[in-house]
């Protein structure tokens, strides 16, 4: 049963390498992109930019300073 390879019928994810043709390598579809400021320490350098641009969210959260072909 370990060699059979996932097709699609199988309920169970393969596991930490599912392969994914949408998420980066390095990625995973599991973790979410978004950050509020209360996710950084209040003395991280990042903090401040993270405020910033979480206040022009609706829902207070920031992806960051990501390459304009990732802000989707």
């Amino acid at each position: 049963m370990a060699d059979e390879k996932h097709d699609g019928t199988h309920k169970e994810p393969l596991g930490p390498a599912t392969p994914d043709d949408k998420t980066p390598l390095g990625d995973t579809p599991e973790a979410h992109d978004e950050i509020t400021p209360h996710d950084l320490p209040k003395d991280h350098p990042g903090r401040e930019a993270a405020e910033e641009q979480a206040a022009e969210s609706p829902d207070g959260t920031t992806r960051g300073d990501l390459p304009d072909s990732r802000k989707d």
